[in-house]
């Protein structure tokens, strides 16, 4: 099962760079006029471009799995809202709303929107339902067994995917929106505790894919397309990219006792290269849980630490071949302590954890990140960190142990270029 999940994940983030290759051929072929069916397969290999890296990051992101869990409940354990309930089918009511109300869209009748529509919903459904019921992945909170992939994440992205490609080329604005309100259904599922970080992302690409095939039946069926096809070069230019890193760190306790300090961190991060600049300008905001164990006995654990940390800094991305660069960084950071983590205690509890209330440091970063698509890459972060500030451990009827001021930390990240 383990060699037949790296098969897949391979193939997945391999597929990008053939249909790249593929579609750049496509494109010296001026010659060749575009009839309605070439144009409509040209568009589902687009989206199938888009899909299939997010599909390939999802499953990677499995990884981290325990990670997201255990912020979410070092944070808000008992949250509970129903609201990705109703937000993942609000794309689609918009688009229906806008042509309701005459609004033009690339489609030349309602029915020809309306059998894209009811094609993709009902893609959502199977391949998602097919899925859920062959994997039969336990669910966070134990309810049941179809957790892998998040069918409400993959409905939410099918929404926004329809409303994107029925009324984007006219609205360019209209895929942040309908996409960060997909996102936010998405954040919705690992806030309630019902999938795992891994389930949402492959959901969100699932999603793309079925908005995509809904609107190639519609348009093979009605035999006639205004689709633009783009060009979905992995070296397009772009100034500013967004990155949502999920890490974790180590570093050891100083003291008579083997203390390992474990942190969690997961949060979002902004660069930007001004026009004309060898550098670019970075920022990330995290959130934070740390917990120190015993190095030979990990059962033996303190109480979570919560922590807030802000870095900002420089640094050069370097390209090694075609789409894989080497992103070299460095910056300063500002660390908040905002107390101890919601969970109980338990009886493994054997020691205190005190994080300084505010602490600043520096880091330095190395990060071998692939760029798939326009839109779409995958980083992983590999980094030291070094806050001179006293943390320390006091284990229980024992001397206080000191933190190590370097930690070492190692994730992964999807990269969103803007």
């Amino acid at each position: 099962m383990t060699r037949l999940y790296a098969l897949l994940l391979c193939l997945l983030l391999a597929l990008p760079t053939t249909l790249v290759g593929q579609t750049r051929a496509d494109t010296l072929l001026l010659s060749e006029p575009l009839t309605p069916a070439k144009r409509a397969d040209r568009a589902l290999t687009q989206g199938l471009l888009e899909a299939a890296p997010l599909v390939g990051i999802g499953l990677l992101q499995n990884l981290q799995n325990r990670t997201i869990r255990e912020l979410r409940f070092g944070y808000i354990p008992r949250f509970r809202n129903h609201f990705d309930d109703y937000l993942q089918f609000a794309p689609l009511a918009v688009q229906i709303g806008m042509r309701l109300g005459g609004i033009q869209g690339v489609t030349e009748s309602p029915w020809q929107m309306l059998t894209a529509d009811a094609v993709a919903s009902v893609s959502v459904l199977a391949i998602t339902s097919a899925i859920k019921y062959t994997a039969r992945i336990e669910r966070p909170d134990g309810s049941s067994r179809n957790s892998f992939p998040s069918g409400h994440t993959t409905m939410a992205f099918a929404s926004a995917t329809l409303l994107n490609l029925e009324y984007a080329e006219r609205y360019p604005w209209l895929p942040a929106v309908s996409y960060g309100a997909a996102s936010l259904a998405g954040l919705g599922r690992l806030l309630n505790n019902r999938h795992w970080v891994g389930d949402v992302v492959t959901g969100a690409g699932l999603g793309i894919l079925c908005g995509h095939l809904g609107y190639w039946v519609s348009d093979r069926l009605f035999g006639r397309t205004r689709h633009e096809v783009h060009a979905h070069p992995d070296e397009a230019p772009s100034s500013l990219r967004l990155y949502i890193p999920i890490t974790l760190s180590t570093s050891r306790v100083r003291g008579s006792d083997e203390w390992l300090l474990q942190g969690r961190h997961a949060g979002l991060g902004l660069e930007y290269t001004p026009q004309g600049w060898p550098l670019h300008l970075k920022g990330a905001l995290a959130l934070s849980l740390y917990k120190a164990e015993r190095a030979e006995k990990p059962s033996r654990t303190s109480l979570d630490e919560r922590a807030l940390q802000l870095s900002l800094g420089a640094g050069r991305d370097f390209q090694l071949w075609q789409g894989f660069h080497l992103n070299v960084s460095a910056h300063g950071a500002l660390r908040l302590a905002l107390g101890k983590g919601t969970q109980s205690s338990s009886p493994a509890t054997e020691a205190e954890l005190s994080l300084p209330h505010t602490s600043l440091g520096m880091g330095l970063e190395v990060a071998p990140h692939w760029r798939f698509t326009r839109h779409i890459g995958l980083r992983l972060p590999l980094g030291a960190d070094y806050f001179p500030a006293p943390s320390q451990v006091t284990t229980f009827g024992a001397p206080t142990s000191k933190l190590s001021p370097i930690s070492l930390h190692a994730g992964t990240a999807l990269e969103i270029y803007l």
